[in-house]
């Protein structure tokens, strides 16, 4: 990685659009965010934030969450598109046009590299968080971190460490957050936000999906299934979603837990989970996905039905591999 490379290619950006990556979770909104707050200060003419989906309820109480525009935009060339979050491009969709017809793409991510795609990159899989990547940037330019730019980032810190629980959490992880809190960051405010506050329809959802709660006979896997009856039944979209494969993974016993989702579009979106060193992401990735070894999700263009059953098959395949691998496992 080289910031000081990333940082001239900002500063010499007239205009610059920022890219989460589709259903924006907490880091790639904060990443943007977190940006775009840091990078309006210094009075660029033309600043954008764009998102293929729109800004979760969950996180709409980051400050100007609300310039994240999610409507389909005009091919417009930017000097500069900083993408977060993200290791292929198509996981901009509709907006990955922008960052495609842009002079320059820089991307900021910490997941595994899928594509190469971006004139300069800040890729750091060690990192727990893009925003932590973020973080560093704004410090290498010696650019001031206001209370608003802290609030951004550290929801990213706190939400992809599932509130310093997860073991991608690192002493680097904790002394940013220390740092972006003394900054004016509130953590009990993004907990209570993120995962203490939660609407009646996700609540119905919430239980009406535990109750198709299934494990494997050794309980070593557990899984849930949300279909768009269900979805219906509690009155709920998507996004309400958030957090609920964190129940499964809970189980006592259970090394990888997932949650199916039927999407609108008739796609079956799937979230993974692990504990350990049981590597999710090489899951993800047999069906195209991708994420981190504790936390990762694809997409499977089928019936519930059929992709539960080729989902299963896959992950008890997996974790019979690495158990003949490594006996003591």
């Amino acid at each position: 990685m080289n910031f000081r490379r990333a940082a001239d290619l900002i500063q010499q950006a007239e205009s610059i659009v920022l890219i989460p990556h589709l259903n924006p979770d907490g880091d790639a909104l904060g990443s943007v965010l977190g940006l775009y707050h840091a990078l309006k200060s210094d009075h660029k003419t033309h600043l954008k934030a764009v998102s293929h989906d729109p800004v979760p309820e969950i996180y709409r109480f980051l400050p100007d969450w609300q310039e994240v525009d999610s409507d389909p935009q005009p091919i417009t060339t930017f000097d500069l598109a900083i993408v977060c979050d993200m290791s292929q491009l198509t996981r901009a969709g509709k907006q990955a046009d922008l960052a495609r017809t842009a002079r320059k793409i820089l991307q900021i991510d910490h997941h595994v590299p899928q594509e190469t795609f971006a004139d300069e990159r800040l890729v750091d899989t060690k990192a727990a968080a893009t925003a932590e990547i973020v973080y560093r940037l704004l410090r290498a330019m010696k650019h001031p971190i206001e209370a608003e730019v802290a609030q951004c980032l550290l929801t990213g810190i706190v939400t992809d460490t599932f509130s310093f629980k997860f073991p991608n959490t690192t002493p680097q992880s904790l002394r940013i957050a220390a740092d972006l809190q003394a900054r004016g960051a509130n953590v009990s405010d993004i907990n209570e936000q993120v995962f203490e506050s939660r609407s009646f329809s996700s609540v119905k959802l919430l239980g009406l999906t535990l109750s198709t709660l299934k494990r494997s006979a050794d309980g070593r896997i557990a899984w849930v299934l949300i279909s768009r009856e269900t979805f219906e039944k509690a009155g709920a979209t998507e996004e309400e979603t958030e957090g609920i494969v964190n129940y499964v993974r809970s189980i006592r016993g259970v090394d990888i837990a997932f949650m199916m989702r039927e999407a609108q579009e008739k796609k079956i979106r799937v979230s993974l989970r692990s504990r350990g060193k049981v590597d999710v992401a090489a899951i993800a990735r047999v069906f195209n996905g991708g994420g981190h070894e504790n936390a990762a999700g694809c997409t499977l263009e089928m019936s519930l039905p059929h992709a539960e059953k080729r989902l299963l098959a896959e992950v008890m395949s997996w974790m019979e591999s690495s158990i003949s691998t490594n006996p003591s496992a």
